[in-house]
C-alpha cells in the first residue's frame, strides 16, 4: 500500500510555481484594473452630475450656486472643455469677464475641435469689438461642424460687421441652404441684399421671411419698405397695414403707411394716417428716418439695376 507523501513541493524556479505566481499576478492586476475603471466611472459620473446640477441652478437664477457646481466639475476633470465652457458662460452672467475669458481659452486649448468654447470665446471677443479675433473662432467652429447653420450665421454676421458684405453674403447663402425655413435667417439675408444694392433679391428674401413668420410686425415693415422701393405699392400697403394691425398704436408704422398711401396717390388716406400718428418723439423720428433713407437708397439701387 502506497504511503501518503504529503503535498507536492516545488523547487524555486520550478515552472509549475512560476505559472501559479503568474496567474495570481494576472488575477490581482485584473481586479486592480476593474477597481480603477470603476473609480474612473464614478469620478466621471460625479463630475457630470455636478454639471447637470450647475445647469439646474443657472436655469433657476441661482448663478453663484451654478458657478460653484461647475467649479467642482472642472476640478474633477480639468481637461474637459465642455465643463470649462459652462463655467465661462456662468461667469459672464456675473460680468466676470477675465475669469470667463480664461476658461474659454483653456477650453479651446483642451479640445481645439470642440466648437462650443470657440463660439463662446468669439461672442466675448465681439462684445469688446475684437471682430477679427471673433471671426477666427467662428471660422474654426463652422469648419469643425459645417452642417450647423448657426455657426455659419455667426461667421456671416461678423463679416457684415467688419464691412465685408460680399463674404457675409456667401456665408449667409450657406446658412439658408441648411435652414431654408428659418424666418430670421431669411430676414437677415434680405437685409444683406439691401446693403449690397440687390433690391429684387432683398424683396424675395423678405417676402419669404414674412411668409414663414407673418405675425412679426418688424419683418412686415422691412418687407413693405423694400416692396415700395420696387414699385410694389399694393404689396407695400398690405404689409404696412398688417404691421399696424399687430401694433395699432405704433406711430412709426402709421407714418410709413401714410408714405405708401401718398406713393399710391391716395392723399386723403395719407393725410388721415398722419393726423392719427400725431407728433413723433425722437426715437420714432429716428426710426422713420432710417426707413425712409433705406427706401430712397433702395429706389436708386433698383433704378440702376433696370
Amino acid at each position: 500500500m502506497a504511503q501518503d507523501s504529503g503535498p507536492i513541493e516545488f523547487e524555486i524556479g520550478d515552472p509549475y510555481e512560476q505559472e501559479r505566481v503568474l496567474r495570481h499576478y494576472e488575477q490581482i492586476t485584473t481586479e486592480d484594473e476593474q477597481r480603477r475603471h470603476e473609480d474612473m466611472e464614478l469620478h466621471a459620473t460625479t463630475a457630470l452630475l455636478c454639471l447637470r446640477l450647475g445647469d439646474f441652478y443657472i436655469r433657476s437664477g441661482k448663478i453663484q450656486r451654478g458657478i460653484a457646481e461647475y467649479k467642482r466639475a472642472v476640478k474633477m476633470d480639468q481637461n474637459n472643455a465642455l465643463f470649462r465652457t459652462r463655467l465661462g458662460d456662468a461667469y459672464l452672467l456675473r460680468d466676470l469677464i477675465d475669469q470667463a475669458m480664461a476658461q474659454f481659452r483653456k477650453a479651446v486649448q483642451s479640445d481645439p475641435e470642440l466648437p462650443e468654447p470657440r463660439i463662446s470665446l468669439g461672442d466675448l471677443y465681439r462684445r469688446f469689438g475684437m471682430n477679427v479675433q471673433a471671426l477666427e473662432q467662428y471660422r474654426v467652429a463652422a469648419a469643425t461642424e459645417p452642417h450647423r447653420a448657426y455657426y455659419h450665421f455667426k461667421l456671416a454676421d461678423t463679416l457684415a460687421a467688419i464691412d465685408r458684405p460680399k463674404e457675409a453674403l456667401e456665408a449667409m447663402l450657406v446658412v439658408i441652404g441648411q435652414a431654408p425655413d428659418n424666418a430670421f435667417y431669411r430676414f437677415r439675408l434680405g437685409v444683406l441684399h439691401l446693403r449690397l444694392g440687390q433690391v429684387e433679391e432683398a424683396v424675395a428674401e423678405l417676402a419669404k421671411a414674412v411668409e414663414i413668420a407673418p405675425y412679426d410686425d418688424y419683418y412686415q415693415v422691412r418687407y413693405a419698405t423694400a416692396s415700395l422701393a420696387t414699385g410694389r405699392i399694393v404689396e407695400s400697403i398690405d404689409a404696412f397695414r398688417m404691421a399696424l394691425d399687430m401694433d395699432p398704436r405704433n406711430r412709426c408704422y402709421q407714418v410709413l403707411l401714410a408714405d405708401a398711401y401718398a406713393a399710391a396717390g391716395l392723399e386723403e388716406n395719407a393725410a388721415k394716417m398722419l393726423d392719427s400718428a400725431g407728433e413723433l418723439d425722437s426715437y420714432e423720428i429716428e426710426f422713420v428716418g432710417r426707413r425712409r433713407l433705406e427706401l430712397n437708397q433702395a429706389e436708386m439701387d433698383a433704378a440702376r439695376s433696370r
